[in-house]
């Protein structure tokens, strides 16, 4: 025992134990906690309804109930915390590996619960399963971007709390670096010679897209005017005389389109739109409907994609 007791005092093994101490005082000093350290901890976040929700510093295991939300999480590299999505998150090929929980209209509760997730990602169509597990403490964050930009501040989030800090960078830099590039490539075009773009939601019943969606912000970005923009809605129903009236120069639909595929032939013998301008003249275009419905960063993709059919001439 002595000789023990006479180690432990020797001046070399209290060198030793001090700079051990100091060494661990350092490596905490660029932490916020002992917690952050382990990665413990808490933060609040406030989410797309404005509510500040308390959720763990760094999240590990997620469901998301939206493919816009998925893209995300894929795009940040974090598709391997993912433990549940929607039935329609399927991009990138990677998320149909996932384990589904429900329907993105109908998620199946019981299902999130089973999954053990640290955190829920939801849009505010969610809101009965969102209050379902919140009563059973589950954490839910709902993210609904409205633009572009909210979609830039919501990958920003996620990447805070998967810890993707710098692969949101790069992610929202190369989001920023498409738009300028087609911002650049339209700059010599005055708006009174932008087009008139139909956006065909849907035909039965016949709707388009509102003011306040991405399709129309997507519309602008690429040097176009969208037709349904003074409508009142996000994706109102449209009269296809509406249509006819207004004369529009580009036809758009999207390529998936209920059970019957829309193609420019179907659009064509439509009564009386043979006179339409963008028929006549052979611009009536389909393009990838999830890139222009949903809140992700291919919505970038989609203003590129849609001023290429609009300007075939500036971006050959």
């Amino acid at each position: 025992m002595d000789s023990m007791l006479r180690a432990k005092s020797h001046p070399i093994v209290r060198i030793l134990q001090v700079a051990l101490v100091l060494s661990l005082v350092t490596v905490l000093a660029g932490c916020n906690s002992i917690a952050a350290l382990w990665g413990g901890g808490t933060v609040k976040v406030t989410d797309g309804m404005g509510r500040e929700i308390e959720v763990p510093r760094r999240i590990s295991r997620v469901v998301s109930m939206a493919p816009g939300i998925t893209e995300m999480l894929f795009a940040l590299g974090a598709g391997d915390k993912l433990v549940g999505v929607d039935v329609f998150s399927d991009y990138p090929e990677a998320a149909l590996d996932v384990p589904r929980i429900g329907d993105y209209h109908a998620i199946s509760v019981e299902a999130v619960v089973a999954a053990k997730p640290d955190v829920v990602l939801a849009s505010t169509i969610h809101k009965t399963p969102v209050e379902q597990l919140e009563q059973l403490g589950i954490k839910c964050l709902v993210i609904e971007p409205r633009s572009i930009d909210d979609v830039c501040r919501d990958l920003e989030l996620l990447a805070g709390l998967l810890g993707r800090e710098d692969a949101a960078k790069g992610v929202v830099s190369d989001i920023r670096a498409k738009l300028a590039g087609v911002a650049a490539k339209l700059a010599g075009v005055p708006e009174e010679q932008r087009p008139l773009v139909f956006y065909e939601v849907w035909d039965d019943p016949l709707m388009t897209a509102g003011a306040n969606t991405y399709t129309n912000e997507v519309i602008v970005l690429a040097g176009g005017r969208n037709l349904g923009a003074d409508l009142t809605g996000d994706y109102p129903m449209i009269g296809f005389e509406v249509v006819v009236a207004r004369n529009p120069e580009a036809i758009v639909f999207p390529t998936f389109h209920g059970g019957v595929p829309l193609t420019p032939e179907r659009l064509a013998q439509r009564p009386g739109w043979a006179a339409v301008s963008a028929v006549r003249d052979g611009r009536i275009h389909g393009i990838d409907a999830d890139i222009m419905a949903r809140g992700g960063p291919r919505l970038a993709d989609a203003v590129v994609e849609m001023a290429r059919l609009l300007y075939p001439e500036l971006f050959e």
